[in-house]
């Protein structure tokens, strides 16, 4: 049975709501990585991490709070600096090594 894109979409709100990452929510995600496509995986992680980066901006201001989960979404999606929207590759770029 194939995952679609909608699911992991469903996924990723649900492991970053709370912004812990369980054990088993790693799991479910590594088989929607071998379920799906690379195009169609980093497609829905940037999708998600735009609309992630738009709520913490939406006030004009992004608190550390803010700030720690995007970085832990970067981190745990394992997405690159130019995965990610134009502005926030620059707020979070020392999130990089």
């Amino acid at each position: 049975m194939s995952r679609s894109t909608a699911g992991l979409r469903t996924l990723l709100d649900r492991i970053f709501a709370d912004g812990i990452v369980e054990p088993a929510e790693r799991e479910e995600l590594t088989a929607y990585r071998s379920d799906l496509s690379t195009e169609d995986t980093v497609r829905v992680f940037r999708e998600f991490v735009g609309s992630k980066w738009g709520e913490a901006v939406s006030d004009g201001v992004i608190t550390s709070t803010e700030r720690a989960l995007l970085s832990r979404i970067v981190h745990e999606l394992a997405l690159q600096l130019m995965d990610l929207p134009h502005q926030a590759r620059h707020a979070l770029r020392d999130d990089f090594h």
